[in-house]
């Protein structure tokens, strides 16, 4: 109820938005460029794509070289646009302009659903069901997104963002919401597309997008203690908090030696393989799965959902009511980092799409397509991927065969290497999601929005300085304790709402 009361008052703020209120990227030129008057801008490269939330925000900014002036924004104070895309590095400011080639692309979309395995996997058991259903939802994701005609280089798939409010829904009243709630959210999705509503999420500002993403990293975490509940009533607490502690270490600590090879696969693997040899206790997908789930072939295609089931749940208002918080926290965080995978796309190619069909409202569409297609088969659906776009650009990929070679190499795991994927175990896979959730938490602007509050100022900088933070904070609060959606919503209304009330009384 409180969403809906708010997402009119955030549709009518969007009218008075300003550039600086957006999070959309300004890319930079660098001094040669500037002073021979070269119009080429050298933008934004992420440093390590394994690390989701850690940024160096650019010092300067330029004015944008787009045409669309939704892209004229500034750098400094809309830095968090790209936390979810990795770190961000002025030496690596480099630009992409080689056209890949379809080896390139196929080889780059391997790389990724390498990167997306592990994930995807931890994500089903986050909502409770099968652990195939999470790889489909990628391998759906990934073909309709290029077909529909979604910015070429994004890589759409499963999201913990999107799973989070999922599984509050599935946990509390059963897996049997879950295509009701994802088909309502697709449609929700489709409608901003449609009328090109997408642009309103240029009102979330850097100290809301950091509290939601405080407010999802503590979630995943804490998702994650049923885990070891299970592992301690089986009496394997202690191998099971090694292995997942083997798995977080190595994720974390790869990168700095090699990236040759996604970290997560990597700790996935050793962590998984060292308890079969040690002989540990330890419950695997396999085992806490129903029988003949991994053992492959044709028998783990998706199959169609029980239409007749979703009727009698879509025409029951009680149903409708119950899964429509879920749907719409679900439309609003797709929306969001469906339109930043876009941006990061730009941004790293130096290019926009040129055709006359605007690209975020087609990224929108493809979205909300493949979210129906992967509900109807049983799915989650999921939205653009920073972090996998990111690596499948530096990875040599970038045109629509990246994405479609992504998925059929998530299908091949499915149909040929299902019994491989069932020998994982929880415990690593525990390992997997406690890092993503340590990744997620914006633990440098918050820290830097508190030294903010606390440094020297004078007394309108201090009370803006507080605005800000108390917005961070309030999102923060929200979205853990009460509704992601709600939380985003409710920290624009009254970050914008303070800031326009104290720039009326200090004018005064």
């Amino acid at each position: 109820v409180s969403t809906m009361v708010m997402l009119p008052l955030l549709l009518l703020l969007s009218s008075s938005s300003s550039s600086a209120w957006a999070f959309s990227v300004a890319p930079r030129r660098s001094p040669a460029a500037i002073s021979s008057g070269d119009s080429r801008l050298f933008p934004v490269v992420a440093k390590e794509p394994s690390q989701l939330f850690s940024f160096d925000p650019f010092k300067k900014s330029y004015p944008s070289h787009r045409n669309n002036p939704s892209y004229s924004t500034t750098w400094e104070k809309n830095k968090s646009a790209l936390q979810l895309s990795g770190s961000i590095s002025n030496e690596s400011s480099t630009i992409i302009t080689t056209p890949p080639t379809r080896i390139q692309e196929a080889l780059a979309g391997l790389t990724v659903a390498f990167s997306l395995l592990s994930k995807a996997i931890a994500c089903s058991a986050i909502v409770g069901v099968n652990p195939l259903v999470g790889l489909w939802s990628s391998v759906i994701m990934g073909i309709t997104a290029p077909l529909i005609g979604s910015r070429a280089g994004v890589i759409s798939g499963t999201a913990a963002v999107v799973i989070v409010p999922l599984s509050a829904l599935t946990v509390t009243h059963g897996v049997e919401y879950m295509p009701l709630c994802i088909i309502l959210s697709a449609i929700l999705q489709g409608l901003f597309g449609v009328f090109n509503l997408a642009k309103t999420a240029d009102l979330v500002s850097e100290e809301v997008l950091s509290g939601f993403l405080n407010g999802l990293g503590f979630i995943l975490l804490f998702s994650q203690a049923k885990v070891f509940k299970a592992a301690k009533a089986a009496g394997a607490l202690v191998p099971a908090v090694g292995m997942a502690s083997l798995c977080f270490s190595i994720v974390q600590l790869l990168p700095l030696v090699t990236k040759a090879v996604p970290s997560s696969l990597v700790g996935l693997v050793v962590a998984t393989g060292l308890g079969m040899m040690l002989k540990l206790p330890l419950a695997t997908l396999e085992s806490t799965a129903p029988a003949g789930t991994f053992s492959g072939g044709l028998s783990s295609l998706p199959s169609l959902i029980d239409f007749g089931q979703l009727r009698s749940m879509a025409t029951s208002s009680s149903a409708v009511k119950l899964v429509m918080p879920a749907a719409i926290s679900i439309m609003i965080i797709a929306l969001v980092e469906t339109l930043l995978a876009g941006k990061v796309v730009d941004d790293m190619t130096g290019k926009t799409d040129d055709s006359d069909y605007d690209v975020p409202k087609r990224s929108v569409l493809a979205m909300s397509t493949g979210n129906l297609v992967s509900a109807f088969l049983g799915g989650f659906g999921g939205c653009g991927l920073i972090p996998q776009t990111v690596l499948n650009l530096k990875s040599g990929g970038g045109g629509p065969f990246s994405s479609i070679s992504y998925a059929l190499a998530m299908a091949s795991f499915v149909l040929f290497f299902a019994p491989l994927v069932g020998r994982i175990s929880e415990a690593a896979l525990a390992g997997i999601m406690i890092t993503v959730a340590y990744d997620t938490v914006a633990w440098s602007s918050s820290f830097k929005s508190i030294k903010a509050v606390m440094g020297k100022g004078g007394d309108d900088t201090r009370v803006q300085r507080l605005i800000d933070f108390f917005a961070l904070g309030l999102s923060s609060y929200i979205c853990y304790f009460g509704n992601l959606a709600v939380g985003i919503i409710g920290g624009v209304v009254a970050q914008r709402g303070l800031h326009s009330i104290f720039n009326r009384f200090s004018k005064d």
